[in-house]
């Protein structure tokens, strides 16, 4: 609503100046602009939480397949869907050949991140590391192994260029 006020023959009316309104649009620019700035750093956020998810996801998967086979193959566990097998009697550094994981699994479209050995379209390496002299357990005959496994990204990077984490668990035969 407007109002008139009058002085003495002219009537002025109320209303914002050009420098206020564009001192006003500036205001609102740089606002948006500080908004849509916090973006690319929450998709970046966003992403490594991803990784580190599917890291950890990957790791657990090897765990769980030698814990599985270490008590009845503990010189030959098996890591299923590949044909790699883990001596858990000697110590490695690391574990031959290095193994892959994508990020969707092709054959189901599923993003579990399963284990192979083709790095053509891989995401994720893995590296598997063996000590076969836990403290605090036996070493003859070699009952236990501390495992160390490495999940390192992107995949076909050079190492100086990887993100890695590595997961921690000693493994015993029986």
């Amino acid at each position: 609503m407007k109002r008139a006020i009058v002085y003495g023959r002219r009537t002025r009316t109320r209303s914002f100046s050009l420098a206020e309104v564009v001192i006003a649009l500036g205001v609102v620019t740089v606002g948006i602009v500080a908004v849509l700035g916090v973006f690319p750093a929450a998709l970046q956020t966003g992403h490594s939480a991803q990784d580190e998810t599917r890291a950890a996801h990957i790791a657990q998967s090897v765990f769980g397949s030698l814990v599985a086979g270490a008590p009845s193959q503990f010189s030959a566990v098996p890591l299923p869907p590949t044909a790699v097998t883990i001596d858990l009697t000697a110590s490695s550094s690391p574990t031959s050949p290095t193994l892959y994981a994508d990020k969707i699994d092709p054959v189901t479209g599923m993003n579990d991140a399963q284990l192979t050995q083709n790095p053509a379209t891989a995401a994720y390496a893995i590296l598997i590391y063996t000590n076969n002299a836990p403290a605090g357990f036996s070493t003859v005959p070699p009952t236990a192994n501390q495992v160390t496994v490495r999940v390192a990204w992107p995949a076909n990077a050079p190492a100086a260029n990887q993100t890695f984490r590595d997961y921690v668990r000693i493994i015993s035969k029986y």
